[in-house]
C-alpha cells in the first residue's frame, strides 16, 4: 500500500495541529489524546495500534525499542526524529513525506528526519 493511504495512530506527543492537518490531508487518524489515553503505557498503545492495523506516528523512540529490541507485535511505526518539533515544522515535514510515492507494508518502520526518510521493511519469510 502507499504511504498516503495508511491509517495512523497518533501518540500523545503529536500536536493537535498536526492531527488536524493530517485529517485535512485525508488520512484516517486515531488520536491518543482524543481517546483520553494520556499516560497509557507505550506497550498498550502499540497493541491498540496493532489491533486497529494502524501505523504509530510518534516523536518517541521507545516504540522502536519495543518492536525491534523486545519483539513486541506492531503494524507499523512512523518515527518523526526531528530537531524542531514546533507544529509548523512537523506539518511541513509530514506534507513532504506523505507526497512521496512510498510503498509500505505491515511491519514497516520509517524514521523521518528533516531531509530524509529511512525505511526498514519487514523481513520476508522464505
Amino acid at each position: 500500500m502507499k504511504l498516503h493511504n495508511i491509517k495512523i495512530f497518533t501518540d500523545e506527543n503529536i500536536s493537535p495541529k498536526v492531527v488536524a492537518f493530517l485529517r485535512q490531508y485525508g488520512l484516517d487518524i486515531l488520536d491518543t489524546k482524543e481517546q483520553q489515553w494520556h499516560g497509557k503505557d507505550d506497550e498498550d498503545l502499540l497493541n491498540i495500534a496493532y489491533q486497529e492495523q494502524r501505523f504509530v506516528l510518534t516523536h518517541d523512540s521507545d516504540f522502536g525499542t519495543l518492536t525491534i529490541n523486545e519483539g513486541k507485535p506492531y503494524y507499523g511505526i512512523l518515527y518523526l526524529r526531528l530537531k524542531n518539533l514546533k507544529p509548523q515544522n512537523v506539518i511541513r515535514v509530514c506534507e513532504q513525506v506523505f507526497r512521496e510515492d512510498v510503498d509500505v507494508f505491515p511491519g514497516t518502520i520509517l524514521v523521518i528526519e528533516e531531509t530524509r526518510i529511512r525505511i526498514r521493511h519487514p523481513l520476508k519469510e522464505e
